[in-house]
């Protein structure tokens, strides 16, 4: 039912069930892109709320997820929740260690192992979706929302400034965002029963680091160990659902393989293989923790009288990107390329005092600030990678700076702030609107 002109909003009780199931990674799988066996598991999380209409987000324990899977799984997600299609997020948690499907291309030109390994891990995470979604089908009850933010320094602005130009790396002084978004759900005895929250950072403490017999380790890495942190203080049938931020620009705090700069602004690369996971441990702790910190401070739920779930699209000018960038290095020229222009699709959810802006794109920290600033939001959360990914759209000193970022972007400068106008111009309409809840 909708509300419009002077009539009061219809109050819709919002109901929110949640799972998380593991993804099975047989022995048979291993070796897999230079992964000799698992570390720590991966999951599949999902979070199912009801607040006149569905809204599911389901986020996989992966670095990423091809068009084909995004089709497929949104698909199967839908028919698992009995809801439409275009009420699914897919997300990911962005872990650089965990095993990527192939692309078609791939399969069909390496076939044989290739192709069935990549069989056995898209029907392991099928089968771990399905489960984490039926949890959260049955598990549906009334529950009230509460907002908050926690802050916490696990991320850094990793474009570094060397002798050769712009890097990866770690840079201090760089625009980082260190605020953790969060809204937790309370059943009707006042315990929490899920929640989700975001940050600004890469999972990658592990990313490429090797061990002693020259493989890596499947992780859920720095994410995984903040959500298993959180689920373990509030108990086995918790979930704790990570929205990955605007981390185009950050990284981990710490790195198992990582550069810094000798005293000549040189680059040295160093390697500190398993003793990385220590690492991992300690920072996710310290996410979740802070995390925990927070939800604890914030007890007074809102009622959520309106909601709405908006799908819109933006053009943005795109560019070529080089077809020797694996081959580039830091550098302090480079030959910015106008391509075709790009269609960057934007899904905006919003509940009450919060709005869940879900976009393919991975932006600069700085660009979802400016978001969460201009928004007629208390709460705004920047989600990135949603329902596919689009690699970066940086902010527009990357290209001044020729960062990795801006060289490796299928979007021209500007793009970044065309598109945070168009997110805020989106959500003010959607707050003046006199609607309770719309689609």
């Amino acid at each position: 039912m909708l509300t419009q002109g002077g009539a009061q909003p219809q109050k819709y009780p919002l109901r929110v069930g949640a799972g998380k199931a593991k993804i099975e990674l047989s022995e048979s799988l291993f070796p897999i892109e230079g992964f000799g066996g698992v570390h720590d598991d991966l999951y599949v999380r999902a979070v199912l709320l009801d607040a006149g209409f569905p809204f599911l987000i389901v986020c996989f324990d992966a670095t990423s997820l091809r068009p084909y899977a995004i089709d497929a799984f949104r698909a199967q997600a839908a028919e698992t929740a009995g809801i439409p299609q275009e009420d699914v997020w897919l997300c990911v948690s962005h872990t650089f260690s965990a095993p990527h499907l192939r692309s078609e291309e791939a399969i069909a030109r390496e076939g044989g192992e290739v192709a069935r390994k990549n069989e056995v891990l898209f029907a392991s995470m099928t089968a771990a979706m399905q489960a984490a979604i039926a949890q959260a089908k049955d598990g549906l009850e009334e529950t009230q929302p509460v907002i908050g933010n926690a802050y916490c320094s696990v991320n850094v602005n990793r474009d570094m400034r060397t002798a050769q130009g712009w890097w990866l790396g770690a840079d201090d002084l760089g625009e980082s965002d260190k605020t953790v978004p969060f809204v937790k759900f309370l059943r009707p005895d006042g315990q929490t029963k899920t929640v989700l929250y975001s940050c600004d950072v890469q999972s990658s403490v592990m990313d490429h680091s090797k061990g002693a017999d020259g493989y890596s380790q499947v992780t859920g890495d720095l994410v995984g160990a903040a959500s298993r942190f959180i689920e373990e203080q509030y108990g086995d049938d918790f979930v704790a659902l990570f929205l990955l931020g605007a981390a185009g620009d950050q990284a981990p705090l710490f790195k198992a393989k990582h550069n810094i700069l000798n005293r000549d602004g040189s680059i040295e690369e160093t390697d500190i293989g398993d003793e990385g996971f220590v690492l991992v441990n300690a920072l996710g702790k310290k996410l979740g923790a802070q995390v925990v910190q927070a939800m604890e401070r914030v007890k007074q739920p809102f009622q959520p009288e309106n909601a709405t779930l908006r799908q819109t699209t933006v053009n943005c000018p795109g560019q070529r990107i080089a077809p020797n960038l694996r081959d580039i290095r830091p550098t302090k020229s480079y030959d910015f390329q106008p391509g075709e222009e790009r269609t960057v699709s934007v899904s905006c959810f919003t509940l009450g005092h919060v709005a869940l802006v879900g976009l393919g794109p991975e932006l600069s920290s700085t660009t979802a600030i400016d978001i969460k600033k201009d928004s007629p939001y208390p709460l705004t959360i920047v989600a990135t990678m949603v329902n596919g990914g689009d690699k970066y759209m940086p902010e527009h000193t990357a290209y001044d700076r020729i960062t990795y970022e801006a060289m490796n972007s299928k979007f021209a400068r500007g793009a970044a702030e065309q598109v945070a106008r168009h997110i805020t111009e989106t959500l003010k309409s959607i707050r003046n609107e006199p609607l309770a809840v719309s689609r």
